[in-house]
């Protein structure tokens, strides 16, 4: 398979005198200032498409036309988390703490609940109550018709994560390293299982046959047994850390790694093949015979079920959420403050909306890495340090000076040796 733009893997392997730390939590998300920029995928519900926007407006758009049904401000912008559609009622937070319950037909507020801090979860209905995590750390569990509180559950670090349910079982990661197996009746751990990164899943974990997938900021996608919470295989991802969950097809997993690599792999964990772009790789949606992935580097891409490249459509800012496909018709929303249709068979624009605003200034993608420069001991010279900066990549067109793909590290050298031993971390069950 030919693999095309420029792979962070590659450069790892002819830089082998360097190595890539993490030197800091990632919060980056969390930190999306105010804009135009559409940072949640869209949702088709009857005869509308429904998306949040860093703006702040839940949008409702007719999907024949992109004409605007109605649109709801709240008072935060509403990124990452994606709105959900049930009996006519649509869920959605916010960064300004609260979570709100919509009418889908009309956009009247039925009711709103206050959290402690910004919410980036998208909330998941079941059985009448409606569970969602939040920055202020909690679980929520609320009555989907009254809005009010049925149990919370506190971990102990920010929850940007999608709750899965299963069966009496709640499954939902935190930025304290943990994946929670919750009583979703009661909010009381049943088992956690412990990673060396963040779990931060802007979409739902898959479970197949028992087994739950997810992804860490350790750079691990790990496999665990839903009833006992005891790992059965993890294999690495990249090297900047796993921002979603897999998405799994068939017998094929289907894995985004923030180096800009989808990789597939088979259900024992082993990787079949990548699909490189140039940038950090969004969430695949997968049709019929096709997977469509957004990336960093501006494109939408159709690849066919071998990784090959079909074609990519090009816009102006980032494409990092999950795509919704009706028919021929490929609706995604982008960082450049529109939400395309375009007809996957000509790839010509049908009609694309406007958000309010200018695209949202974010921090840069890796902030929180760092590259370190590797001495060998005989080499090491007493009380010299070295900092280099390394622009790996050229600036992107751009839409203002805040809104770019140029990535520049600080190396810093290495000046301590690693310990004789390595305790391999993950923990499983309380």
């Amino acid at each position: 398979m030919e693999e095309s733009g420029f792979g962070f893997d590659e450069f790892s392997v002819e830089m082998g005198d360097f190595e890539i730390k993490k030197v800091k939590k990632y919060d980056r998300m969390w930190r999306v200032e105010h804009g135009g920029s559409i940072a949640s995928p869209p949702v088709f519900y009857k005869n509308a498409i429904y998306f949040g926007s860093a703006d702040h407006f839940v949008y409702a758009i007719n999907p024949s036309n992109g004409k605007l049904l109605w649109k709801y401000k709240t008072e935060g912008s509403i990124v990452v988390g994606s709105v959900i559609v049930h009996d006519g009622v649509l869920y959605v937070g916010s960064f300004d703490h609260n979570m709100y319950a919509i009418q889908a037909d009309t956009g009247k507020m039925i009711w709103k609940f206050r959290t402690n801090d910004k919410i980036g979860s998208t909330p998941v209905f079941d059985g009448g109550i409606l569970y969602f995590g939040g920055e202020d750390q909690n679980v929520y569990a609320l009555d989907a018709k009254s809005g009010e509180l049925v149990w919370k559950f506190r971990t102990f670090d920010c929850i940007m994560s999608e709750p899965v349910i299963v069966g009496n079982k709640l499954f939902i990661g935190s930025d304290d390293h943990f994946l929670y197996c919750l009583d979703k009746k009661t909010g009381r751990p049943v088992w956690r299982f412990g990673t060396q990164g963040e779990i931060h899943n802007t979409n739902a974990f898959p479970v197949r046959d028992g087994i739950i997938y997810f992804g860490s900021f350790d750079n691990y996608l790990r496999a665990v047994d839903i009833d006992t919470g005891k790992l059965s295989w993890k294999t690495k991802i990249g090297n900047y850390g796993i921002t979603a969950s897999p998405v799994i097809f068939n017998e094929m997993i289907l894995q985004q790694s923030r180096d800009g690599i989808l990789f597939a792999l088979n259900l024992a964990g082993k990787k079949i093949w990548k699909f490189v772009t140039k940038d950090v790789i969004g969430i695949p949606c997968v049709h019929e015979d096709n997977i469509y992935i957004g990336s960093s580097d501006y494109c939408m891409y159709c690849l066919d079920f071998a990784g090959r490249e079909l074609w990519h459509f090009k816009t102006n800012g980032y494409v990092y959420w999950k795509s919704l496909l009706i028919g021929s018709r490929l609706y995604f929303g982008s960082w450049d403050c529109f939400l395309y249709c375009i007809d996957t068979r000509t790839r010509q624009v049908i009609w694309r909306f406007k958000t309010s605003g200018s695209p949202s200034p974010i921090p840069p993608a890796y902030e929180a890495f760092e590259l370190q420069l590797k001495i060998p001991k005989t080499s090491r010279e007493e009380g010299r340090k070295k900092s280099y900066e390394i622009n790996i990549t050229g600036e992107s067109e751009g839409i203002g000076s805040f809104y770019k793909s140029r990535i520049t590290y600080q190396v810093s050298t290495q000046y301590r040796e690693k310990g004789k031993y390595q305790i391999d971390t993950d923990e499983e069950a309380f």
